[in-house]
């Protein structure tokens, strides 16, 4: 190829900003031979499409019979543009580019309100700097490199996400009803709070009291991503809404008259926040799903309880020090403790919308570790995390670990302006920095599969689910 550009940001190689920010560094552009162009540009936009395909029925125009056709719902929502010519002027004559390599700067702001970078099935939120060779008798040559943006999403904003989730369902089912035994299958089941950080545990307190007939093969807890796409290319508006799987966890069978007890946890994966607009053309939501499996020919289904969920970027105050539901104690006698700084990871999500392969960072806290990742990226565990990315993709362990501090929530760091020079040919410049791999999320895949069977000589206690459990006959997680 006779050009290539390397793009590198400043003090930032994983390429991770947060609305507001100030974006700059640098393309470097290598020609093996002279180019006859008329200039050279940079721009960094953002912008949002949607576009999927469904069959429709029309009626015919001659007989008025229905016909099928495929129809297109697109949408293109651009957030912010911004071009700068670094070499020659908009519609100038031609110059001749020598053969070599060129540095060209560049520097923009992110408005404050970007929406954060998204890939999925049938859209995307897009944020990339884009080095244009503008030549008067051939093709343009077109080089781009994406980056990540997170529009902050504060849990503590709202008062609601540091609510418990908590519902008590039951279900009958028509097999019991055949021998004469009506009695349901009862979950009771509550978690400590409404809202949750990727790299959190939910923790979360079931009971299921099987007064039924019919067996629970499995107690599943799953976490899904809802994502709502809007199109407007039509008269009127166009939605397409999907649900993935994105964390999974197997508690365990219950078998018929019997009762049990699940204390455990689901970790967040690295995944998109939760949407805040109303109108946005991509709006991502989360549900927490607890099933009671059952046979299918029992009749009637599982047994299903579903919670919203809030996915955020900045935790709430004190939940590092989250144990469970009614069990959150702060260690250090401070509910205003924070995890630390969080790392930044790629994806779960394994959606790409047409071509764009690139997989967004979201920031990952590593709970557990909270002093340590706090300390090593110089963020007392008393304060409020950066969601500034640092450079280390996987923070160092620090010798000792500094007494927490008073709560106190600076601003969202600025990133000042770089002083660049200007365009000039160059001899040797480092090669473009590679990002250090990161941490392995929990694994979502592989499954420990907990459980018990209790004495079939068991009878179900008399009291409503959630009471306290007797000693005898009864297994908890």
């Amino acid at each position: 190829m006779s050009s290539k550009v390397t793009f590198a940001f400043d003090n930032n190689p994983l390429g991770v900003y947060h609305a507001g920010q100030v974006i700059s560094g640098t393309a470097e552009l290598t020609t093996d031979r002279p180019k006859t162009i008329r200039s050279i540009f940079i721009t960094i936009n953002g912008y949002g499409e949607t576009r999927w395909q469904e069959s429709v029925e029309k009626p015919g125009a001659d007989d008025g019979k229905p016909t099928k056709s495929i129809e297109t719902h697109t949408s293109t929502e651009i957030y912010y543009s911004s071009d700068k010519y670094v070499y020659g002027q908009s519609g100038g004559s031609q110059l001749e580019l020598p053969k070599g390599r060129f540095v060209f700067p560049f520097q923009a702001t992110i408005p404050p309100n970007a929406p954060t970078s998204f890939n999925g099935s049938h859209g995307q939120i897009k944020h990339e700097v884009t080095l244009t060779i503008d030549r008067s008798v051939r093709y343009n040559n077109i080089f781009k490199q994406c980056f990540t943006v997170i529009l902050p999403h504060d849990l503590n904003s709202k008062r609601e996400n540091a609510q418990p989730l908590k519902r008590i369902e039951e279900k009958s089912f028509w097999w019991g009803s055949i021998f004469g035994a009506h009695k349901p299958m009862v979950m009771d089941v509550c978690t400590s709070y409404s809202g949750y950080v990727p790299g959190q545990k939910i923790h979360f307190h079931l009971v299921l009291d099987n007064q039924s007939d019919v067996q629970c093969q499995d107690v599943k807890v799953r976490l899904f991503k809802n994502v709502t796409y809007r199109a407007t290319s039509t008269a009127q508006e166009q939605l397409k809404t999907t649900e993935t799987r994105i964390a999974d966890k197997h508690c365990g069978e219950v078998v018929k008259h019997n009762k049990a007890q699940f204390h455990e946890f689901l970790v967040v994966p690295a995944t998109t926040p939760s949407t805040l607009g109303e109108r946005d053309p991509i709006r991502v939501s989360y549900t927490l799903r607890f099933i009671a499996k059952t046979f299918r020919l029992h009749g009637g289904g599982d047994l299903i309880v579903d919670f919203p969920l809030t996915i955020g970027t900045v935790p709430l105050l004190g939940s590092a020090e989250d144990k469970g539901p009614g069990q959150t104690v702060a260690s250090n006698g401070s509910v205003n403790s924070y995890p630390g700084a969080p790392i930044f990871q790629e994806d779960v999500s394994d959606e790409q919308f047409e071509s764009n392969t690139f997989k967004p960072r979201y920031p990952f806290y590593t709970f557990g570790q909270s002093a340590a990742n706090g300390a090593a990226n110089g963020v007392p565990a008393g304060t409020q995390p950066s969601l500034y990315p640092k450079a280390e993709d996987t923070p160092p362990q620090p010798k000792s670990t500094p007494a927490p501090g008073p709560h106190k929530i600076p601003p969202y760091p600025t990133n000042p302006p770089a002083s660049v020079p200007a365009a000039a040919p160059v001899a040797n410049l480092p090669p473009y920095p590679t990002n250090s791999p990161a941490p392995a999320a929990a694994p979502v895949g592989n499954f420990e599969v907990l459980g018990f069977s209790i004495p079939p000589d068991y009878q179900p206690t008399p009291s409503a689910p959630g009471a306290a459990a007797p000693s005898a006959g009864i297994g908890w997680k």
